[in-house]
């Protein structure tokens, strides 16, 4: 099976990256990986232990890198982070992150002349001086090549985009309208 790694930290946001995991699942492999082996708490108070340190991760080995959004203090002196991310991207494998994940693909340099969505306001981009703002677009979800980028609200569309890249998507539109919590084709067809 497909491995893709999905970086976990304390206080990384659950929810924006739990549908884009239930759509992969059946074609990938999701490997968390953290800067430890230590269990982190999620912003909702659940906790998870990585299978691997950053350290422990072969790039080539892996379909790309899923980033959730959450507070950044714990990641912003992640070097490991940032060069798993930017080997990744020279590899041309998906870097993907939402709301505030987004940092981490701005600091490892994949942004760069690259249109992207991030959940943090102007003064923030500004402050944290890795952002070009010039290609800021506040759109759901922005993709660019093998790189996708989505505000913390749009997790279902940043689901649907990183699962239609990677080729895990069937049944396109059941699975948007299931998601999107518009209808459940299979249960009007046991309904009829």
């Amino acid at each position: 099976m497909r491995k893709i790694l999905l970086a976990i930290y304390d206080s990384f946001s659950e929810f924006e990256i739990t549908v884009a995991t239930a759509m992969l699942r059946g074609t990938h492999q999701i490997i968390t990986v953290a800067d430890s082996l230590k269990t982190i708490t999620g912003e909702s108070g659940l906790q998870f232990v990585p299978h691997l340190m950053y350290q422990q991760v072969d790039p080539t080995d892996y379909d790309g890198i899923i980033i959730p959004g959450g507070d950044l203090i714990n990641v912003k002196d992640t070097m490991e982070l940032y060069d798993i991310t930017k080997t990744l991207h020279e590899q041309n494998k998906l870097t993907a992150a939402i709301c505030s994940g987004t940092y981490v693909l701005a600091r490892a340099g994949v942004l760069e002349g690259k249109p992207y969505t991030v959940t943090l306001h102007q003064e923030q981009r500004n402050f944290l001086g890795c952002f070009e703002e010039e290609n800021f677009r506040y759109e759901p979800v922005v993709k660019s090549g093998n790189v996708i980028t989505a505000q913390g609200h749009a997790y279902v569309d940043f689901a649907l985009a990183i699962s239609e890249k990677l080729g895990a998507l069937h049944h396109s539109e059941f699975t948007k309208e299931f998601y999107k919590g518009q209808r459940n084709r299979l249960m009007e067809e046991g309904v009829k």
